[in-house]
């Protein structure tokens, strides 16, 4: 996707964005979750209703939520967390009252958008910090 529009919260615990076709709403996992857990934070949930406020009172009939990790952990683990984290995350928004046919999918650690080490094979904790998160897909509005 290449993106025509971007923004973010002013703590940049989402960031949304869009190529005409699909919206994006990229939730950080520094402030959507603890470490090594799948229960949302305060702000997540205040993201999710910000999320929900940006639609307007018209909800997309389809939304798609898809849970990222680092590479920290081995693969099973990864991947059953970033199920989990993407679970929670459709569980408060059908508890806030979107009616959306919502899929959940968990990518564990095969998705990065950063590299979660440095070129001389040391840790990139700031590559690790944006691998962790979850995206909210929903058609552009």
């Amino acid at each position: 996707m290449v993106p025509v529009s971007r923004s973010s919260s002013s703590d940049s615990a989402v960031t949304y964005s869009s190529d005409g076709q699909t919206t994006v709403a990229s939730l950080s996992g520094d402030v959507t979750f603890d470490v090594d857990s799948s229960a949302l934070t305060d702000r997540a949930k205040q993201v999710l209703d910000e999320i929900v406020n940006r639609w307007n009172g018209k909800p997309p009939a389809t939304v798609t939520v898809v849970g990222h990790t680092d590479s920290v952990a081995d693969d099973a683990y990864n991947q059953t967390l970033s199920e989990q984290r993407a679970k929670a995350v459709t569980e408060a928004l059908t508890s806030n009252g979107v009616t959306a046919s919502i899929e959940s999918v968990g990518y564990g650690e095969t998705k990065p958008v950063a590299p979660n080490e440095n070129p001389d094979g040391s840790d990139n904790p700031a590559g690790r910090r944006l691998n962790r998160r979850v995206e909210v897909f929903v058609p552009a509005f």
